[in-house]
């Protein structure tokens, strides 16, 4: 074998130990992965003027009951709803609804109001208010989710 080769050889086995090494302990000491996000939270006062809002801005289409509005919205409780929007940050469904909604012109309530009626639409896919608001600023709303779950079982149905 050539001298070189033979050199770079015996170079070999102890530079691959020190990478193999280096990559334990880098691993090692690598910061922790970003727990989950918190879940949603909004206050029963929050629901309650989604709740008015609601019925001013979106049961013409929606319906009273979330599902049977006059001008065909779709339903905004039950399974179809919790599939699309329950795991995902409220940021989502935030944006969405202030994208879309109401269809005449989009996005003409103040960023609150759309916060508030999103709490009313999670309040009636069977989450319960707790202490912390759902926050009216978007870039907060991105770090939570809205749970699939609830502590007690499954969100209602």
């Amino acid at each position: 074998m050539k001298a070189w080769r033979k050199s770079a050889l015996s170079i070999a086995g102890p530079v691959a130990l020190f990478i193999a090494a280096a990559g334990i302990a880098t691993a090692r000491s690598a910061p922790a992965q970003a727990t989950d996000p918190a879940p949603a939270s909004f206050t029963a006062a929050q629901a309650a003027s989604g709740l008015a809002e609601y019925k001013a801005n979106c049961a013409d289409c929606h319906g009273a009951n979330l599902n049977d509005g006059e001008f065909g919205g779709p339903p905004l409780k039950g399974e179809a709803f919790r599939a699309k929007w329950f795991g995902r940050p409220p940021s989502a469904l935030i944006g969405f609804t202030r994208a879309a909604m109401p269809p005449d012109s989009p996005g003409r309530l103040p960023l609150g109001t759309y916060v508030e009626i999103a709490a009313y639409l999670l309040s009636a896919n069977g989450i319960a208010p707790g202490e912390q608001t759902l926050p009216a600023d978007m870039k907060a709303l991105g770090e939570l989710r809205i749970e699939k779950e609830k502590a007690g079982g499954s969100a209602a149905r």
